[in-house]
């Protein structure tokens, strides 16, 4: 390690026995990173509770909550017991499912940055000649812009709040139930991503993955819908009305046509259930057989669905038995080169 490395963590709080442990999994320039993740980690579990003025399990539930790990110890910041104050002051009915599905979205996040920069700028720094002090600065660099950017995200959020008011108001127009949405609910599975992801190597693997999902989160917005998860190779997706549910499906197969693959898909328009962000109920589960038993470059969908959309063209696919309904299911295809004026 040159003498210029350990100045400059040594400039950034590290001390010589953090040093001589990272050393020994060869993290001497991690540790750049690693110690502005931990600045102002000066407040326990019970300074959290008392400023919060409510009691330590309560705190400590609040974390674990989250996904969390509560030591004993000195582990959180001055914005941890805000964040904490305002979680004791939300009081809404069920708020702890809420904090678990914050939780669960944002450790995706966090472990979506943490391997973008393990696969993109990483390697060049395990090289056997490459600087350490230039990556110890850059890991260091990367980390703060990475605190700033969490920072901001509540100027996100209340855009996805404002858009998720808005669906909700809408997808419930003369409801009773407040917990059904009168929504368009398909399922694009990618047929052949199995064997060809044997062919791939990693990296290329990679780059297909992303653009499937780059793709449907695009066509998702133009079309005022919403990926609501990806299932391995499979996307589920919601849209308000049946035509825009067709679009976004015609748009996802036409993309991934030319790929070396076969899309194919299900979608149904109907009452589904609204729960934490996702969806369920026999409209669901029928989109998601009606993919299953479409053929490569197919979309499936329902009698009723076909009646309700004005934009696409369908041909009569027959009657289908699908595992989980009593009577056989009267199918409709999508022809995606006929729009209706």
């Amino acid at each position: 390690m040159t003498r210029d490395l350990r100045e400059f963590l040594h400039s950034l709080g590290v001390n010589d026995d953090q040093i001589a442990l990272a050393a020994v999994d060869g993290n001497v320039a991690a540790l750049a990173g690693d110690v502005i993740l931990g600045e102002g980690l000066e407040l326990t579990v019970a300074d959290l509770a008392a400023r919060s003025g409510t009691d330590v399990d309560q705190v400590r539930s609040i974390w674990q909550l989250l996904g969390v790990a509560v030591p004993d110890g000195p582990a959180f910041s001055e914005r941890d017991a805000r964040f904490t104050e305002d979680a004791v002051q939300l009081g809404l009915p069920g708020a702890e499912e809420l904090l678990r599905v914050l939780g669960s979205s944002l450790a995706r996040v966090a472990d979506a940055a943490v391997s973008l920069y393990v696969q993109t700028i990483e390697p060049a720094y395990r090289a056997a000649d490459v600087d350490a002090l230039a990556w110890a600065k850059d890991l260091a660099a990367t980390t703060a812009a990475a605190l700033r950017l969490s920072d901001s995200l509540g100027a996100v959020f209340v855009h996805h709040l404002r858009q998720a008011i808005a669906l909700q108001r809408r997808a419930q127009v003369g409801g009773s139930e407040r917990a059904v949405f009168r929504l368009a609910v398909g399922f694009v599975d990618l047929v052949g991503f199995t064997s060809l992801s044997q062919h791939l190597v990693p990296a290329d693997l990679l780059m297909l993955i992303g653009r499937f999902e780059e793709r449907a989160f695009e066509v998702a917005t133009v079309c005022s819908g919403r990926v609501v998860k990806h299932i391995g190779d499979e996307i589920m997706f919601a849209a308000l009305d049946a035509d825009s549910g067709c679009h976004m499906a015609a748009e996802l197969m036409r993309a991934f046509g030319t790929e070396g693959l076969e899309p194919r898909g299900g979608l149904v328009f109907g009452d589904v259930i609204s729960r934490l962000g996702d969806y369920y109920g026999p409209v669901v589960n029928l989109a998601s057989r009606l993919a299953d038993t479409a053929i490569p470059n197919e979309l499936l969908v329902d009698a009723a669905t076909a009646a309700a959309v004005t934009t696409f063209a369908f041909a009569p696919a027959g009657r289908r038995v699908l595992k989980g309904f009593d009577d056989p299911v009267e199918v409709h295809s999508l022809v995606t080169d006929r729009l209706l004026s």
